[in-house]
């Protein structure tokens, strides 16, 4: 397939129906796990640890102009929150799951105005050109990628990034024994294979010669609004909940 062309027919990892459809329309981040539910009220506490970091880090999303993709977006909950926080970008989605897709639009607020642009994938690769993207998200994905698929998706992030842009791969954190206990009692994860921040970093190099560092989220429950100064003062401790890897793009 050429870079421009449209993805068609069937989408999933494998060439299995994506198994992520059977939840699209009930989807709320995993909160059917107790433990889960006693660390945040919602969803949106959990993504909004995520986007609060983001703005911080990339504060020109507030002035508008940037092209931003959220690659495995889901039911679009992080580029939601991303609007809702202040950010003005030009956000497109994709995902394997058509069922997610079709649930972007449906929950997304009249007051954000108009919805992300939305593309299905075909496995990895999605239909964009070469270099699309200013920033590139990818929160909470990989764990569900088959590994010997991984290579694929961190090549097709190269791809449609452009020279000097930035990836952004939020994922669970295996070093952290809370989060192992809570993913191998979610439903929606009873297939993951969790993977350390050294396995994206590596991941990522082999695809380009980026510029990365990474930081650790989530030490504390992110209902807790008083305790957020924590994370920052913990960032660089490996045993966060979560973790982000950031990757810059040779100019």
């Amino acid at each position: 397939m050429n870079p421009g062309d449209p993805v068609t027919g069937p989408v999933s990892w494998s060439g299995e129906p994506a198994e992520f459809d059977d939840y699209a329309a009930e989807y709320e981040g995993g909160l059917d796990n107790p433990v889960k539910r006693m660390m945040g009220k919602s969803a949106d506490q959990f993504i909004a640890v995520k986007t609060r970091w983001l703005m911080r880090r990339e504060p020109a999303l507030r002035t508008g102009g940037l092209a931003v993709l959220d690659y495995g977006c889901g039911v679009g909950s992080l580029m939601r929150v991303l609007a809702e926080t202040g950010a003005r970008a030009e956000f497109t989605g994709c995902d394997i799951s058509s069922g997610m897709l079709r649930q972007v639009e449906k929950r997304w607020p009249a007051r954000l105005g108009k919805a992300p642009a939305l593309a299905p994938q075909q496995g990895a690769r999605t239909p964009f050109a070469d270099g699309r993207f200013d920033i590139i998200t990818i929160s909470a994905v990989l764990h569900h990628v088959p590994v010997a698929e991984r290579p694929a998706v961190y090549a097709e992030l190269g791809r449609v990034l452009k020279p000097g842009g930035r990836i952004y791969v939020f994922e669970h954190n295996p070093r952290n024994p809370l989060v192992r206990y809570v993913i191998a009692r979610t439903p929606i994860d009873r297939n993951a294979i969790l993977l350390d921040s050294t396995e994206v970093r590596h991941g990522l190099l082999n695809v380009a010669r980026y510029d990365l560092d990474t930081d650790y989220l989530m030490f504390m429950p992110p209902g807790l609004a008083v305790l957020r100064p924590v994370d920052r003062v913990l960032a660089w401790l490996p045993l966060g909940a979560q973790y982000v890897v950031v990757a810059r793009k040779p100019a």
